[in-house]
């Protein structure tokens, strides 16, 4: 009975401690359409976050976007770092997930990723989002603008998935490949083991031993040469620059003035 009286308090503790340790998020009760700053008009903003809902759901990653007009003494990154964790935006277990954060006061702009979207939205992509949905708000087209961010990431998650599908389906092939090879050096290596006799490259396997005595042995340097070859620049792998967020969990992004 002590035993297991014990053995409960244990496990009490360790789960107050992992509560501790590592903070629960809970599940997002906002829509993925925050309009704060009021930059469109009702049936736009219901258009929008219809739109978002389904490519969320179609792409089994959350795409969120948020509009504000003060960042509370903020930075961009850190805003829309605090409002991705703290109000449970993310999909699955992973929390997959991007937002686009919009403040007005300072006409800031930033993008954050967490779980399988930092993967997806590489820094590369993440600068061709911008090139093509900036111009639209520095002009104030906004739906324009809410629109073509919504078009890149479906195109960009729909491509990674693609492309994880095509590397699953041949992986199979890749492995019966491997297989076939390995198969053949072995049969190669064992069939070489059955010949008593073989080619021998070298002369001196064909004469007789003790039959020819060498009294001066010399080592003559006739030439050399030496070839030179660029060293391959690094260009970079493409990947996602990360950091961690206030809450300790970590996110790509970057961010914009528009």
């Amino acid at each position: 009975m002590k035993k297991r009286f014990a053995a409960t308090l244990f496990i009490l503790i360790l789960c107050l401690t992992s509560l501790i340790a590592f903070p629960a998020f809970a599940d997002r009760e906002l829509p993925l359409l925050v309009d704060d700053a009021d930059l469109l008009s009702a049936s736009e903003e219901r258009s929008l976050n219809s739109r978002l809902e389904r490519i969320s759901e179609e792409q089994e990653c959350e795409v969120a976007i948020v509009t504000v007009y003060s960042l509370d003494g903020k930075t961009p990154t850190e805003y829309a770092d605090d409002f991705f964790d703290y109000n449970g935006y993310g999909y699955g277990v992973n929390d997959d997930g991007i937002l686009l954060l919009v403040s007005m006061e300072y006409r800031d702009v930033a993008i954050t990723t967490h779980g399988y979207a930092i993967k997806v939205f590489t820094d590369a992509r993440q600068d061709q989002m911008y090139d093509e949905f900036l111009p639209y708000l520095s002009s104030g087209e906004y739906r324009k603008a809410f629109s073509t961010f919504a078009d890149l990431c479906e195109e960009f998650l729909a491509k990674s998935k693609e492309s994880s599908a095509f590397f699953s389906g041949n992986r199979l092939f890749v492995s019966l490949g491997i297989g076939v090879l390995f198969a053949l050096i072995i049969t190669g290596i064992m069939k070489g083991q059955l010949k008593s006799v073989r080619y021998q490259p070298a002369a001196s396997s064909y004469v007789r031993k003790d039959s020819l005595n060498l009294r001066v042995s010399r080592d003559l340097y006739l030439y050399s040469r030496v070839e030179r070859r660029a060293k391959p620049k690094d260009t970079g792998s493409g990947g996602s620059s990360t950091h961690r967020s206030s809450s300790g969990r970590t996110h790509g992004g970057s961010s914009r003035k528009f």
